[in-house]
């Protein structure tokens, strides 16, 4: 195990903390920062900290910070080492920004750290770590560094008080290379990433806004057609709500018309593409959810039920927002007298049509969404 190793710290051999052992030690640390002084730099701190909690890939960064590596480059003011071709991995070092981490597509061990600097001289220091293997997998350390002390105390990030709308979110953060601005992230299965923007004043961070990456989603589950979540309506408003409990929770867009819901409509995932599950709209496009029967595994589902313009009623059977299958029921123009058409338009071939006789209990989603104001970003989505 990593927490075996060992590497010269300081000119003595320190054990190599991993992920749990520096969780249940920095928030009780008040680490001094030797020669500290007034500005400290990344390099500095990071080295103050690994003295305290010795990390191995604190101290991964720290050696090259101290011998760079042949082949080390410079772009901008950072320093960078690409590695040596048995490496998977790139240590960044930029004292003017601030900022220093080691990154990597597929090692188990990654790292980030990064300084703000405070109008009353303090600083904020943060570093970020990763470890596959280990819980917690991701971790962050959060500092208040005294210039008159020259000692670094533990501080509290936004993180300490950010709670997900689902309980067990997957929540990712990431310190800024550029700039000041802290972001967390929340990955919900199955659907786009939300991501939360923290403004820096040089006193403390502020909450910003909240963005999503555009994303492409199919107009239903038995649709070819498809769109990006930035065109067409102007969705000014996003909530998750999971209603079966299973831990994939559906999204869902709005925008707001004199401080009532406006347009809405929901999101799910059909083998592997976003789908639209329906829409309600001003021009009388209806959306309703309902309790559905068991899935065959014994987990609850729902049925979003779209009324269309034209009459058409589309019945989506919903496993968290995993679409099981589509069920239609639609009038026949041709022939008024014919009565309508119902039939399974997509699933994965042993569904029938009985489910629109096995309509539950209506839910009431107005008890159950909390709207959040969001920015759709273009570019494409980022991997967790």
């Amino acid at each position: 195990m990593i927490s075996m190793l060992a590497v010269g710290v300081a000119g003595m051999k320190a054990q190599v903390m991993d992920n749990a052992d520096v969780n249940a030690r920095w928030h009780k640390t008040t680490i001094n920062v030797k020669n500290g002084g007034q500005a400290p730099d990344v390099v500095k701190l990071l080295r103050a900290f690994n003295e305290a909690i010795p990390t191995w890939v604190v101290g991964e960064v720290l050696e090259q910070a101290d011998h760079p590596a042949k082949g080390t480059r410079q772009s901008g003011t950072a320093s960078i080492w690409d590695g040596k071709d048995d490496d998977d991995y790139r240590i960044l070092i930029d004292k003017k920004n601030g900022y220093a981490d080691l990154a990597s597509q597929t090692d188990v061990n990654q790292m980030s750290a990064c300084v703000w600097r405070k109008d009353n001289g303090h600083r904020i220091f943060a570093v970020s770590l990763y470890e596959q293997h280990v819980m917690p997998q991701h971790l962050l350390c959060w500092y208040d560094y005294d210039p008159q002390t020259q000692k670094m105390t533990p501080a509290k990030s936004p993180l300490a008080t950010f709670e997900p709308d689902v309980k067990g979110t997957d929540i990712g953060w990431s310190l800024p290379m550029t700039g000041t601005d802290f972001t967390i992230t929340e990955y919900y299965v199955g659907q786009p990433a939300v991501t939360h923007v923290y403004k820096w004043d040089r006193k403390e961070f502020h909450f910003d806004h909240t963005e999503m990456a555009d994303f492409e989603y199919r107009l239903s589950a038995d649709s070819k057609v498809t769109e990006r979540i930035s065109q067409g309506n102007t969705w000014t408003h996003y909530c998750v709500m999971d209603l079966t409990g299973e831990g994939r929770p559906m999204l869902a867009f709005c925008n707001f018309v004199d401080g009532e819901i406006g347009d809405m409509m929901l999101v799910g995932e059909f083998k592997g593409d976003r789908v639209a599950l329906g829409t309600k709209t001003q021009d009388g496009e209806k959306l309703n959810v309902f309790r559905g029967p068991k899935h065959r595994n014994g987990e609850d589902q729902v049925i979003v039920v779209h009324r269309d313009m034209a009459g058409g009623l589309w019945y989506n059977v919903v496993l968290g927002n995993l679409v099981q299958y589509l069920v239609c029921d639609l009038p026949n123009f041709a022939d008024p007298d014919a009565g309508h058409t119902v039939k399974v338009t997509a699933g994965f071939g042993h569904e029938t049509t009985d489910v629109i006789d096995q309509l539950g209990e209506w839910i009431d989603l107005s008890k159950l969404w909390r709207w959040h104001p969001i920015e759709i970003k273009e570019g494409e989505e980022e991997a967790p």
